[in-house]
This record gives structure tokens, C-alpha cells and sequence, in this order.
């Protein structure tokens, strides 16, 4: 493993236990923004000729935002996590998407929090506990009532499913002060950590699957960009990255099938993938097929499952 590929995979570690599921990277200080809540829900606000143009013009406010994993909680008021409810100065690869869908599903301002807090956690319920924390298990099988599978129509005969036993009760062990943001050792922080670890006796293993797009599927015999694939993903697809049983257990207690979310967006006919980037820290755009173009058939990223917003 070369020094670069043991810093993201660093990165990404630390992503777990920080988000407290995807990878820390530190707020960039010093530099005017050039994103705001305003212009977020000044877009909301504006009517678009589609709910494809809405995503779009939504997420493209929040372009440049710094990347930061693990700064968002459930606010003074949670039993553990007390980190904002929401905020709009930084954002992790899944507090971006939610934002964004959020913002596309809202007729005002005054829609926006209750739709962000049903994506975020299962049945609108504001915990620690009923955070939609795994996307394979979590996130997407719960908010099936505002998301279609896409991933069979763009795959066609090519598609493929990933599974993943996922152990809830053992990631809950491996939980550490940083979640919490108390200092170990602290009487009443070691009381807290107890109680949220004895949370996850609630939970037993459970099998996560998720249908993919295989990323051979990208290319035609190995080569040309299998561009009819590409034409069927629609501006506005939620693009979750697919590792099969990606095997995590020794570092989080747990394997996993959903290492990164983003979104598609079509600009000039030209398809990129629009995502809070732990890599460029900050949210960007990039090629779609040169970003998954960078994973060769060694990588445990073996595709991408594609979620489009019901309207």
C-alpha cells in the first residue's frame, strides 16, 4: 500500500467514527464563502421548470462548501450527540445529499427542517438511535416512501446485488468520546459513553443488500464509454458507491455495503458526479466517469447503486 493510499484509507477510517459513519477533515479557516443559507433558501424559494433543475440549482449553491465529517448532531437538546441539528457552513458526503433533497422537496422555507429530519432519521423521529446511519441498511431502505431504485433500469441485464451482514450492537461498542465530543476519562463522559454503548443491545445483525451498476459496466469490451448506460442516469440521481461486504469489522465492529453518496448532475450534456469531497475537502464537481474511472478491478468499489427523488 503507497503512502497516498494509506492516508485516504486514514481518512476514511476516521470517517466512521467521526461522522459517526463517514471521514473527518478539518473546517479550512481564513476564506470568504462563497455559498450561504440565503442563497440556499432563495433558490428554494424560486420556482424551476423541473424537480431535475430544482436538485440542481439547489446543490450548485452549496458548491465550494468546506468538507467536515461528524458536525452535525442532533442538537443541545440530544441525549448524546449534540452537535448542530443542521448547518450550512460545512457538510460530510450525506449531510450534503440530505440538504439538497430536502431543499428539493419543500414548497417554502418553513418545509425545509421537517423534510430534512425525515430523510435523516426513520419515521421523522429526532435521535441518535434513529439516525439513518448505514445507507445500506438505514438510509435507503427507510426513505423508500421518497426514493425510487433506479439502479436495475440503468444496469439493465448488467445489474448485480451487494450484501453485507451489518452489526449495529458491535459498531455501537467501538463508539468513542469524540461522537460525543466529551473528554475520556471524565466521570460523567465515561457514564454517558456507557449508556450509549448499551444502546446497541437493542440491535442483533442484520443482512443489508443493495443493487448495483458493476463499474465494468461503464465501459464496452473493456474500452469505449458504454454511453447509452450513462444517458439513462438522470440529473438529480442520488449515486451511492457500492463495496460489497466491505470488510471494516476489525476497525468499526461492522462491515458495510456504502462507503460514499454524491449526486449526478448533467451540465452540457456532459455527466459529473456533484459530491462533498473527503479528497478535495470541500464540495465539487467531477467527471462522472473519471471519477469511477480511478477504480481498477483490485479496488473494493465495484459499483454504484442509483436513487432518483420521487417528484
Amino acid at each position: 500500500m503507497n503512502s497516498k493510499i494509506k492516508v485516504l484509507f486514514s481518512i476514511s477510517l476516521s470517517y466512521f467514527f467521526f461522522s459517526p459513519i463517514m471521514a473527518a477533515s478539518e473546517l479550512a479557516e481564513g476564506n470568504t464563502p462563497s455559498f450561504s443559507q440565503a442563497s440556499f433558501y432563495q433558490t428554494l424559494s424560486a420556482s424551476q421548470p423541473s424537480l431535475e433543475n430544482r436538485i440542481s440549482a439547489l446543490s450548485a449553491t452549496l458548491l465550494g462548501a468546506p468538507y467536515a465529517g461528524g458536525s452535525l448532531g442532533e442538537g443541545p437538546q440530544g441525549k448524546y450527540d449534540k452537535e448542530p441539528l443542521t448547518r450550512f457552513d460545512e457538510f460530510d458526503c450525506t449531510t450534503y445529499i440530505e440538504t439538497v433533497l430536502a431543499g428539493a422537496m419543500s414548497d417554502s422555507v418553513y418545509d425545509f427542517m421537517p423534510k430534512l429530519m425525515a430523510l435523516r432519521y426513520k419515521n421523522s423521529d429526532v435521535s441518535f438511535v434513529t439516525r439513518n446511519h448505514f445507507p445500506s441498511l438505514d438510509w435507503v431502505p427507510n426513505n423508500q416512501d421518497k426514493l425510487d431504485d433506479m439502479t436495475a433500469f440503468v444496469a439493465g441485464d448488467l445489474v448485480k446485488v451487494a450484501s453485507a451482514t451489518i452489526d449495529k450492537s458491535a459498531w455501537y461498542k467501538r463508539i468513542n468520546n469524540k461522537v460525543v465530543a466529551c473528554k475520556k476519562g471524565n466521570d460523567d463522559c465515561d457514564a454517558l459513553l456507557t449508556r450509549l454503548h448499551s444502546e446497541g443491545d437493542a440491535f442483533v445483525p442484520e443482512l443489508a443488500t443493495l443493487n448495483y451498476v458493476p463499474l465494468t459496466a461503464l465501459y464496452l469490451d473493456g474500452k469505449i464509454i458504454n454511453q447509452a448506460l450513462l444517458d439513462r442516469i438522470s440529473s438529480g440521481n442520488v449515486i451511492n458507491m457500492v463495496r460489497p461486504d466491505w470488510s471494516l469489522k476489525k476497525w468499526i465492529g461492522t462491515n458495510m455495503n456504502v462507503s460514499h453518496q454524491g449526486i449526478a448532475i448533467r451540465k452540457d450534456g456532459e455527466l459529473f458526479l456533484r459530491h462533498a469531497s473527503v479528497v478535495y475537502k470541500k464540495v465539487i464537481d467531477e467527471s462522472f466517469i473519471e471519477y469511477f474511472s480511478r477504480y481498477t478491478n483490485t479496488s473494493s468499489l465495484k459499483g454504484f447503486n442509483v436513487q432518483a427523488l420521487k417528484p
